[in-house]
């Protein structure tokens, strides 16, 4: 009887250990993962900056207008001539005295122009003829002038060397060429007025008003 009961503790102590010992077996069931965060949604891209319209480059100035150019100064008219004669060896170089006045030092002012007509239209033409270079030479004794109120001669000025005050063209005068003189004598007196002037080789230029 005594074994019987021992041994029916024995059997339930057994089971109970078992169970026990099941218990402290079994896994604990796994915590339930927790489903991970979601992930934040990326930052949402920063709005674009609204393009700024670029000033377009600021457009070079144009260049100042060039001034205008002066109108170029018209020619000088011709100098009238006081007085006009022909060559003695060929009509067709022409002399035209252009000045005669007083200057500084007490001197007088003479300015003459030869020039070679040849060349020009003949009457009922219209082509110009040819022409020839006419060769003009002179003596230096036919250079001088008369003062009628003194009845006097004055010839050119010379320096204290003896150098003739003077410039003198001589030479071949080609067809529409010209040719400009000058020459320097003592002035007439203040009362005299009017000379008569020999240039070489022409008639006498009678009666030529001097000028102050």
């Amino acid at each position: 009887m005594v074994c019987r009961v021992a041994l029916m503790r024995a059997v339930a102590l057994s089971a109970v250990v078992l169970c026990f010992a099941c218990g402290k077996s079994e896994p604990a069931a796994p915590a339930s993962t927790a489903a991970p965060a979601s992930t934040a949604a990326p930052a949402a891209a920063p709005a674009a900056t609204p393009a700024v319209a670029t000033p377009p480059a600021a457009t070079a100035a144009p260049p100042a207008a060039a001034p205008a150019v002066a109108a170029a100064a018209p020619a000088p008219a011709p100098v009238a001539a006081l007085a006009s004669g022909t060559y003695s060896a060929d009509p067709d170089i022409r002399c035209d005295l252009l000045e005669v006045r007083r200057v500084s030092g007490g001197a007088l002012l003479v300015k003459w122009r030869l020039t070679n007509t040849a060349g020009g239209a003949q009457p009922g033409s219209l082509t110009a003829a040819a022409g020839n270079p006419i060769y003009y030479t002179f003596g230096w004794s036919d250079l001088y002038y008369l003062d009628p109120a003194e009845n006097k001669k004055y010839s050119y000025l010379t320096d204290s060397e003896g150098n003739r005050i003077v410039d003198v063209w001589s030479g071949n005068l080609a067809p529409g060429e010209r040719r400009d003189s000058w020459a320097k004598f003592p002035a007439p007196p203040m009362t005299s007025t009017k000379i008569s002037l020999m240039l070489p080789k022409f008639p006498p230029f009678e009666d030529v008003p001097v000028s102050q």
